[in-house]
């Protein structure tokens, strides 16, 4: 977990600009939609690298199917220089300048098309004064990432650089015998670039592996026992920019760049260890920028309960939080701690319709 400070962090070619206020706090400013990115198809060359947990290392089996699945969909596949690193503490992969070398290595070479995270875990808030933002504003290029990586999501988007959000190497791609196809088929959708990307249900789920450490569970094929069930918990139409990532981590988010959801379409999700109710999480939310002012809100499917347990208690707290919201609200989305799930555009202009689903019209937008 990201640790919790009231410092913002402003990149430098923001330092200058202009910043509204808001009821929640006198230092924010709102989301702002960046342009799809360059497409990556087959015979792109995509780079892992590691801003998270050392799984790599710990399960090479796991990321030699995942790397198997991208060369099947046609992309060739490098590794940044310490992707497969081990910190002291045995916690992250190699130490935070370690891991920021390899993510600023992959912007400035020209024979990489798109950037993959092998997976995610505390530690990416780390990387950010790390990072040297006018190498990747001149190098841009999709960057591919999962839950904790929300931080260098937006951090790219204040730069204008898009990014992608839902999918991991060894989470997501590294599944016995092989990834489930929707995830897949999202993922080279997404970097394909071609538009529209329509979002729909993509079925039952199967939960998280319980532990990657015992080869009998990692290596055992999952099972969709997990029930799908899309609700709209309240029906209509809201366009705006597309952000969002695990809810815990996004009080920090707001706190660390300044930033308020007004008009955007928030999407959240929790994980499998998550044990504090939805209730307290929200209100975590709610008391660092205004949630009335959304375009729409996606909640992704809760791998510890029942679809209709979750959308009893999302709704519970939607009700005390935002009564007097009238702005869209999908709950049990396919954006979450599971799999098959979406692979999402971070920040790029996007319509949640209760009656066509999650649309992104992938278009250019003025910035």
């Amino acid at each position: 977990m990201a640790e919790q400070t009231s410092e913002v962090f402003i990149p430098p070619h923001r330092l200058a600009g202009s910043r509204t206020a808001s009821p929640r706090n006198a230092q924010t400013r709102m989301i702002a939609a960046v342009n799809p990115p360059t497409p990556a198809g087959p015979g792109s060359h995509i780079r892992i690298v590691s801003p998270g947990m050392p799984t790599l290392m710990h399960v090479p089996e796991r990321g030699e199917r995942a790397e198997a699945a991208l060369r099947g969909l046609g992309f060739e596949v490098s590794y940044g220089r310490h992707a497969f690193g081990f910190s002291a503490d045995g916690l992250a992969a190699g130490t935070p300048e370690e891991q920021a070398a390899d993510i600023m290595e992959a912007f400035a070479d020209a024979s990489v098309d798109a950037i993959l995270v092998s997976d995610a875990g505390g530690g990416s808030l780390k990387l950010l004064p790390l990072l040297d933002p006018a190498v990747i504003q001149a190098n841009p290029k999709p960057f591919v990432g999962f839950c904790d990586t929300v931080f260098l999501h937006q951090y790219l988007a204040d730069l204008g650089v898009a990014s992608y959000s839902g999918c991991s190497l060894m989470f997501h791609l590294g599944n016995v015998p092989a990834p489930f196809p929707e995830t897949t088929e999202y993922l080279a959708r997404a970097l394909s670039g071609v538009g529209p990307l329509v979002c729909g249900p993509v079925g039952d789920r199967a939960e998280p592996v319980a532990s990657w450490h015992i080869p009998e569970i990692e290596g055992a094929p999952r099972v969709r026992d997990h029930a799908s069930g899309w609700h709209w918990l309240r029906p209509g139409t809201g366009t705006g920019p597309l952000v969002g990532g695990e809810l815990s981590l996004l009080p920090e988010l707001v706190r660390r760049f300044g930033i308020r959801f007004d008009s955007a379409l928030l999407w959240w999700d929790v994980t499998e260890e998550q044990a504090a109710p939805v209730d307290e999480l929200f209100d975590a939310l709610a008391r660092e920028t205004d949630l009335s002012l959304l375009a729409g809100m996606v909640v992704g499917a809760n791998p510890r309960v029942t679809p209709e347990e979750w959308v009893r208690q999302v709704g519970a707290a939607f009700e005390r939080h935002v009564p007097e919201a009238g702005y869209p609200v999908l709950v049990n989305a396919d954006i979450c701690h599971m799999t098959p799930s979406w692979t999402l555009p971070y920040a790029e202009t996007a319509v949640l319709d209760s009656e066509r689903g999650l649309i992104l019209p992938r278009t250019a937008v003025d910035r």
